[in-house]
Order: C-alpha cells, then sequence, then structure tokens
C-alpha cells in the first residue's frame, strides 16, 4: 500500500525519460509553418546545391530545417535554420547516430545559416533569429525573399566583433544582383525570369555555375554514357581498322600469288 508522501515506482520508460535529456526528447522533425510552399522550392535548390558541392567532404555538415542545439544545458535552447553548413565535425556521425546538431558537443557553430523568408517567418527572421544566430558565433547569416516580405531580396552577413556587417552587394548589367560568401566560397545571384526570381550559384573562383544534386548526377550519368559511346566507336573504327588491314594483306598476298603465276606460265612458253 502506497501512504500519503510515498511515490509511485516509475515505469522503466518514465525512468528513461527522466534520464534522457531534454534535446534528445524533442520532435527531429520540427513542424513547418502553414505558409511552408512559400520557402520550400528555394530552400530545396539553394540547398542542394550546397549538398553536392561538399558531396565528397567527410568534415562539412550540410542540413536543412533540422534542429540546432546551441545550450544543452538550458532546456529550449533549440532553433530550427532553413538550411545551415559546419565545418570540421564528423558527418556520419551526426547524420547516423544524432538527433540535432549540438554546438557544445561538436564546439562549432555553423559557419553559414540560410534563412528563406515566408510571411509567417520573415519577422522573427529579421530579429529574434538574427540577433540569436550572432550569439551563436555564426559566421555568416544570409537571407532569400522572393516575394517581399524582408523588403529586400538578397542579404548577406558577416559577423563581425559580435554584430553583423552586410556583404557587398554588386549589380550586372542585366540587372542581376549578387553577394559573395566567404566561407563557401560562392556567390549567390538573385535574377528574375518571366517575372520569378530565383536564385543561382557561382563558384567564386571558377565563375561557374552550380548544379545541385540532382543536376549533377544527371550530368555525371550523361558523361559516362557519352564516355562509353565514345569508346565504343574507338573499338568499332580500331575493328574496322584492323578488318582493313587484314584484307590489305589478304590482297597483297593473292597479288603475289598471281603473279607467281603468271611468270611460271611465261617460263613454260
Amino acid at each position: 500500500m502506497t501512504t500519503a508522501g510515498s511515490k509511485l515506482p516509475l515505469s522503466s520508460s518514465a525512468a528513461a525519460a527522466v534520464n534522457t535529456p531534454w534535446y534528445e526528447l524533442i520532435n527531429d522533425a520540427p513542424e513547418p509553418p502553414e505558409d511552408a510552399m512559400q520557402q520550400a522550392s528555394t530552400i530545396l535548390y539553394v540547398m542542394s546545391i550546397l549538398m553536392a558541392r561538399y558531396k565528397d567532404a567527410p568534415d562539412v555538415l550540410v542540413s536543412e530545417q533540422t534542429n540546432v542545439i546551441y545550450d544543452s544545458d538550458t532546456p529550449g535552447s533549440v532553433v530550427v535554420p532553413d538550411g545551415y553548413v559546419v565545418f570540421g565535425v564528423e558527418t556520419e556521425t551526426i547524420e547516423m547516430y544524432r538527433r540535432s546538431y549540438r554546438i557544445d558537443e561538436w564546439g562549432v557553430p555553423p559557419a553559414f545559416v540560410l534563412e528563406v523568408a515566408s510571411e509567417s517567418t520573415a519577422h522573427r527572421d529579421l530579429t529574434e533569429k538574427r540577433a540569436l544566430y550572432a550569439r551563436m558565433g555564426v559566421t555568416e547569416y544570409w537571407r532569400l525573399d522572393r516575394h517581399g516580405y524582408y523588403g529586400e531580396p538578397l542579404v548577406g552577413e558577416r559577423l563581425v566583433d559580435g554584430e553583423y556587417v552586410r556583404f557587398e552587394l554588386h549589380t550586372e548589367h542585366n540587372g542581376d544582383t549578387w553577394s559573395r560568401s566567404e566561407v563557401l566560397g560562392v556567390d549567390f545571384f538573385h535574377r528574375v525570369e518571366d517575372g520569378v526570381a530565383i536564385f543561382p550559384l557561382r563558384d567564386s573562383v571558377t565563375r561557374e555555375w552550380l548544379s545541385d544534386l540532382g543536376e549533377e548526377i544527371t550530368a555525371r550519368q550523361t558523361a559516362e554514357v557519352q564516355a562509353r559511346e565514345a569508346e565504343t566507336r574507338a573499338q568499332s573504327a580500331e575493328h574496322a581498322q584492323l578488318e582493313e588491314r587484314e584484307a590489305r594483306l589478304a590482297a597483297e598476298a593473292r597479288n603475289q600469288e598471281l603473279q607467281a603465276e603468271l611468270e611460271r606460265l611465261r617460263r613454260q612458253q
């Protein structure tokens, strides 16, 4: 019998919950805003390009819309960037065995954070999140906006003495605007095509336009097919040359036989 003041023993699941850190109990698939469709295509496009860029780098974590824990000792210290990049971490371990990215576990804050505007998230991106990213030590904070909720389509900022300072914004003759990310070595462009804003990315050094993961896979498959076709053509050409050489040798041998026969007939006359 339990008496007043006594406690019932915890079930195994309840005991496990008590001993589990708060950040392991939060939902690892954050609830998207109701107007997430305003962000989705831009987030997917930009982050897919960055994933393709760093796909062979085991120490670069590229993630989109996942939890970042900035203080494991304080419940609720979690933020969900639309996208982020962290350098110098064990990417495979994090992706396979962690529910969230914890700054204090790895000792490295994101070097790059991306937010994409929607009506319901724009104000927080410009105020609360911007201040939070500065406190976290995020090196660069970038904001993209197709719909005008930020008031400007493309802004990149770098952290200087704890405050964000804007990168220079350049304007091309065709109306494109762009700004350079120092940590990624990438130029972010804002372009309007048929009345729709898009955000292509360019390598800052080679000045080549970057492809997303799907485009890169397609390009690689196309290159492999073309290489196989070229090899097949080369083999066919080599085979044709071999057949031509054999035919020439056979013709020369036959000609020698005929000459020998003619010579024999002349001697018999």
